[in-house]
């Protein structure tokens, strides 16, 4: 493990990581309750410059690492995240500590857990704290810095889950996306990012709010650990009322070729960095040579449809995500009536989401069945589709950055992985990976394949 300095490589950076540990927990070389302690080593020393805890519960952590190691000396460990030291992003409620949303002043102190923390704690998982996010997921950015760019932002709005990973301070952290909130910081933290098919998670006690679109899913120092971690959530927690689970084995699915890559950029490509552009054709490019068909978007007719509806798609998930967000994100905005919880940057871009019409919301609504349609014409061809996860390296600090990239598979409930196989000039950025709804264990498959291609000079 590389613990970051000051400039990120892809080719020799390091992150913490859990699954390569277990065996040694099982041999007896190392323990949960050690492993545990160079986490918080790593928190002593960066989080006064990093902030990316909204709250710390060291003493907890340390009783369930403490357990878990015990479980190990008895060969009865309690699941394959047992002693698995991780932070959930603060809208998920804990009976251990306050959930305040990113507001200045709010604190909700909960009686329950959500649905995936208890799912953690039935997994022996240490649950060390809650990470930071900008008030309500859309207000002004929270005070953490990216952990390769202290002048810069980790993004929005799970980018202080991402941060804590990127810091290696954990091996894993759970975030949402409702826009792009989870691939994009991911990228801008060099971090693996998997957002699994919508509902294949438990959202209860997650604070609510853009029902219909929001994800929850992983940040990760492996692929291993993001997949690791989501398939147990999954069978643990159960999937969200409605939905369909995370279908696939307990541990990382083996490595399977894709039998073609896709591009698919839209209108992210036009607002796209030249460094980033330069970085991802030198990545293609490198693919190709693999033997993987590396296509454009607009040489297959039904991935040509697919790209056109790009635009409106994002358009369509704006709509969505703002109707959706009556509560009770705006809710809160709107109780406030002293506007003592909140800046003015949260209450300006909040109560305009209350303007959205029924009417449009049902217009964005056949918008998006449209467009599943469309991708689901893609789903037989045996393609993946890629794109850069960021149209820069990460931004100033006053912002979240772009998330156009995720737009469209927010939208359509996709799933999505972010590999971090790029730099620009220093600065992460991640290849985007898309599959079809319900094959998340194929394009974890496909991803492991094209990491490890780059891990072993292949790519």
């Amino acid at each position: 493990m590389d613990i970051p300095t000051t400039r990120y490589d892809p080719r020799i950076t390091r992150l913490r990581t859990f699954f390569d540990a277990v065996p040694r927990f099982c041999d007896g070389s190392d323990t949960p309750r050690a492993y545990l302690e160079r986490c918080l080593e790593a928190i002593e020393a960066r989080e006064s410059s990093l902030q990316a805890f909204a709250a710390l519960t060291v003493d907890g952590a340390r009783r369930t690492a403490d357990a878990a190691t015990s479980r190990y000396a008895a060969n009865r460990p309690l699941s394959p995240i047992d002693g698995l030291p991780i932070a959930v992003k603060d809208i998920f409620e804990t009976r251990d500590a306050p959930t305040r949303w990113g507001a200045r002043s709010l604190a909700f102190a909960p009686w329950r857990d959500a649905a995936i923390v208890r799912a953690l704690r039935v997994g022996g998982a240490a649950l060390v704290g809650k990470t930071r996010l900008p008030e309500l997921g859309m207000g002004s950015p929270a005070a953490t810095v990216n952990p390769w760019a202290p002048g810069r932002s980790p993004g929005g709005s799970s980018s202080c889950s991402a941060a804590s990973v990127g810091a290696a301070m954990l091996p894993c952290a759970i975030g949402t996306q409702g826009r792009g909130s989870l691939t994009r910081p991911a990228s801008y933290c060099g971090v693996y990012g998997f957002k699994p098919s919508h509902g294949t998670i438990h959202r209860g006690g997650d604070g609510g709010g853009q029902e219909t679109n929001t994800h929850i899913g992983t940040l990760a120092g492996s692929l291993a650990d993001a997949w690791l971690v989501a398939r147990f959530l999954s069978g643990e927690a159960g999937p969200h009322p409605g939905s369909f689970g995370l279908e696939g084995p307990a541990l990382l699915p083996a490595a399977i070729k894709p039998r073609r890559l896709v591009r698919l950029e839209g209108p992210g490509w036009a607002k796209s960095d030249g460094g980033v552009k330069a970085a991802y054709e030198d990545l293609v490019a490198a693919i190709a040579r693999t033997g993987i068909p590396v296509v454009g978007a607009a040489s297959l007719p039904e991935t040509a449809a697919l790209e056109s509806a790009l635009d409106e798609a994002g358009k369509a998930l704006a709509d969505i995500a703002d109707y959706e967000s009556r509560w009770p994100l705006v809710m809160y905005l709107q109780e406030d009536t002293g506007r003592e919880n909140f800046t003015s940057r949260a209450f300006e871009s909040g109560l305009r989401r209350a303007d959205i019409s029924r009417d449009a919301y049902h217009r964005a609504l056949r918008v998006r069945a449209e467009y599943q349609k469309k991708l689901l014409a893609c789903c037989d061809d045996g393609i993946v589709f890629a794109s850069p996860a960021a149209t820069d390296t990460a931004p100033a600090p006053t912002s979240t950055g772009s998330s156009i990239y995720q737009l469209a598979s927010s939208l359509a409930g996709n799933l999505v992985v972010s590999l971090p196989l790029m730099a620009v000039e220093g600065l992460p950025l991640s290849l985007q990976l898309q599959g079809f709804s319900g094959a998340d264990a194929l394009l974890m498959a496909h991803a492991r394949w094209l990491d490890e291609a780059f891990s072993d000079g292949l790519i």
